[in-house]
């Protein structure tokens, strides 16, 4: 346990896991070690992102190059994850996405909003939204690497 544990916290901290490849989540790769030899990978961000928070998904959607995930927290918190290209869609692009979409959300009363890259959809929320505008990269460092309580 301690081997794996300083492994993963030493050794491949920065590299496990690039952050900056986040701004393309849907063609992120980690080099795998495969015969002396290393060879990119792909990894489906969103996949391990829904499931690394606990989400049980409701549904999925693509709508204006924009990846849109329904669903439950495990806790109970109805949840909204918003994966885009950031340098495709810039935070005009999500702000117009946002406010189209408000109307579809307004019903669902979400308690968290996920999103990955700089944003200021915080700055969107009227007095009577209840929902928290969380960062995905944040996120998803805390969830693979804080082992605090585990």
């Amino acid at each position: 346990e301690y081997k794996l544990k300083y492994m993963l916290d030493f050794e491949t901290k920065g590299s496990l896991l690039n952050i900056q490849q986040f701004s393309d989540p849907f063609n992120y790769t980690i080099n795998i070690r495969k015969d002396d030899e290393l060879k990119p990978c792909k990894v489906d961000l969103v996949e391990t992102f829904n499931y690394l928070i606990g989400l049980w998904v409701d549904k999925i959607d693509n709508i204006e190059d924009f990846k849109v995930i329904t669903g439950k927290l495990r806790t109970g918190e109805k949840t909204l994850v918003i994966w885009r290209n950031t340098k495709e869609k810039s935070n005009k692009d999500l702000d117009k996405f946002f406010d189209k979409l408000r109307i579809k959300i307004k019903d669902s009363e979400y308690d968290f909003i996920y999103v990955n890259g700089d944003n200021n959809l915080e700055n969107k929320r009227l007095d009577e939204d209840k929902w928290k505008v969380k960062l995905i990269e944040e996120e998803f460092m805390k969830k693979m690497f804080e082992t605090e309580g585990v």
